[in-house]
């Protein structure tokens, strides 16, 4: 197995570290401002083991099942069958009057969450773009501010054409994203062209892009609590033009669970670390890539995971919080200089790292669209055509009524005319029975040999004609407008709202606890339970229910309680 390669060991990981990374890790100094250094720093390694297990369980499973998507692991892992390729979870094996309890109660179950992951991402979608349009447009003010200050400072570039175009090239840029709503159009754009391939490809160089970010952004902020240019303190007196944020007040705490409002900045932290390591809708599709991985080299995956994202988690909620202190905002480089220059490059940074995970949530929020869509389709097909075939029935059975009492009228007139020379009508009943079957069977192979004649006239006539349907086929239309239908609406909702701190509590704590906690809790229950350990697994099972419970409590609270408070 190759280190380095396109599935490789490396990339995979890679991967898993881009899509828990990017908006979460601003908001963890905040998040130890809560609960304290020491407290903070065992809650996030405790996190991490939980989340790293759950990480293992859902990729092992999806490999058991040979599923690619989350609702297709919930499916089977409810009926307990392994995924036949080249199936769709949608289409049952038996009929509709076949089905079985299971697989009624598993249908259900993957319309439930295909809503879920439709409304989770279509809520963090919006939140990622609005802090991407919080990065990009300081960075355009700063560019107007800097670039006259350049020219005046060297002279000689004002002689220089291609000093001029530059200057007007980055000038014309930045006025562009002064305003939000374009700075969420650009992005709606890129993010579309990324996930139009429909797979992870697109988007594994800039996984690395957001890996090194993040790693980057993490070393930054330590740096700046080494480095001896430290904010003053937060006297009231002193307001600084460029960033009245900047300065800290108060002491750092090592525990601050004394209060109630400790406890609930417990609660709360559980939330905001469930935001960080939410990668769970990118783990299932990535599965296709790894099936002949060993148990081992999977466990391995985990645990390289598990640990960047710990330390790098540990290290900006650590350092962010004993810098600002109890000054510590919500969105931790809000508190930074504006035109300091490594908060310019961090920001940049995490412009490529929110990039990549806007695209993350894109993709799963995509399929489970269309996903809806084609169910529904079919839904609506299945019952026409059993309304049209129960017609036809009723028809047949008429016209047999109908025709069977002619008929007996016919025999015994034929009967009393034929009886004297013994003459039966029976033959001649069953020669027109065997004519009209062998028409019936006739019927729709000429039409079949019908369209393939025309399809290979087709492709005599044009070439290329044969090869359009593989390239181009529903799906991928489907696809293409599912992506222009949810980028559309997301971006209306983060021009049209400006505060997302309350959401990423609430979303963290209900939607994403889903499928981080209460779904790997029932897949371990359904598929590895009674092959382990049955104490070990029961311990496992009940610590993801109640860290579930906790979070979807505190995740409610937040809509009533101050964030900031």
């Amino acid at each position: 197995m190759s280190i380095l390669g396109k599935n490789s060991f490396l990339s995979t990981c890679l991967l898993l570290i881009s899509a828990a990374t990017g908006m979460g890790i601003l908001t963890l100094p905040w998040a130890f401002l809560q609960t304290g250094l020491i407290l903070g720093l065992i809650i996030l390694v405790y996190w991490s083991i939980l989340c790293g297990s759950t990480i293992y369980i859902l990729i092992m499973a999806g490999i058991h099942y040979n599923v690619g998507t989350i609702t297709e692991l919930l499916y089977h892992s409810i009926t307990g069958e392994i995924k036949i390729p080249h199936t769709e979870v949608i289409i049952p094996l038996n009929p509709p009057k076949m089905k079985t309890r299971r697989e009624k109660i598993a249908e259900q179950i993957v319309v439930i969450c295909d809503m879920a992951i439709l409304i989770d991402c279509l809520f963090m979608i919006p939140c990622l773009l609005i802090f991407l349009s919080d990065f990009v447009v300081p960075l355009t003010k700063l560019v107007q501010t800097e670039l006259p200050l350049l020219a005046q400072r060297n002279p000689g570039l004002k002689d220089s054409k291609i000093a001029h175009i530059f200057y007007y090239i980055f000038m014309f840029i930045s006025k562009f994203f002064t305003e939000r709503y374009r700075c969420v159009i650009f992005f709606c754009i890129i993010v579309f062209f990324l996930c139009l391939p429909n797979d992870f490809t697109a988007v594994r160089f800039a996984s690395f892009l957001s890996v090194i970010s993040t790693v980057s952004t993490s070393l930054i902020i330590t740096y700046r609590y080494l480095g001896s240019s430290q904010p003053p303190q937060c006297d009231g007196t002193t307001i600084r033009n460029i960033n009245p944020h900047y300065c800290s007040k108060g002491n750092t705490k090592l525990f601050n669970i004394d209060t109630t409002n400790g406890f609930w900045g417990l609660c709360s932290i559980s939330n905001i670390v469930l935001f960080s390591y939410f990668c769970h809708l990118v783990l299932l599709p990535i599965t296709k890539n790894i099936r002949d991985f060993s148990s081992l080299k999977i466990k391995g995956i985990v645990v390289v995971f598990a640990l960047v994202i710990a330390s790098v988690n540990s290290t900006v909620g650590m350092t962010g919080y004993a810098i600002f202190k109890e000054n510590t905002l919500p969105n931790v480089i809000n508190n930074f200089l504006y035109n300091d220059p490594l908060v310019v490059c961090a920001r940049i940074y995490l412009t490529l790292a929110l990039t990549v995970t806007i695209c993350m949530e894109t993709l799963p929020l995509s399929n489970s669209v269309a996903s809806l869509i084609i169910r529904t389709y079919k839904v609506i097909k299945r019952k026409v055509n059993q309304t049209f075939v129960q017609t036809n029935i009723e028809i047949e059975d008429k016209l047999k009524l109908d025709g069977t009492n002619a008929l007996g009228k016919s025999h015994s007139h034929e009967d009393d005319l034929f009886s004297t020379a013994g003459i039966s009508t029976n033959a001649s009943t069953i020669q027109l029975g065997n004519v009209k079957s062998h028409l019936s069977w006739q019927q729709p192979t000429n039409i079949e040999n019908s369209n393939t004649d025309q399809y290979k006239d087709c492709c005599k006539l044009k070439k290329f004609c044969c090869n359009v349907p593989r390239k181009f086929s529903a799906r991928h239309y489907l696809h293409a407008f599912n992506l222009i239908m949810v980028l559309t609406f997301a971006g209306i909702l983060a021009v049209s709202f400006s505060s997302v701190a309350k959401l990423i509590q609430v979303t963290g704590g209900t939607l994403d606890g889903i499928f981080v906690l209460l779904i790997p809790a029932w897949v371990y229950y359904s598929t590895f339970f009674y092959k382990n350990n049955k104490i070990f697994g029961g311990i496992l099972i009940a610590l993801y229910i109640f860290h579930f419970c906790i979070a979807s409590i505190s995740g409610i609270m937040a809509l009533f309680i101050n964030l900031e408070g």
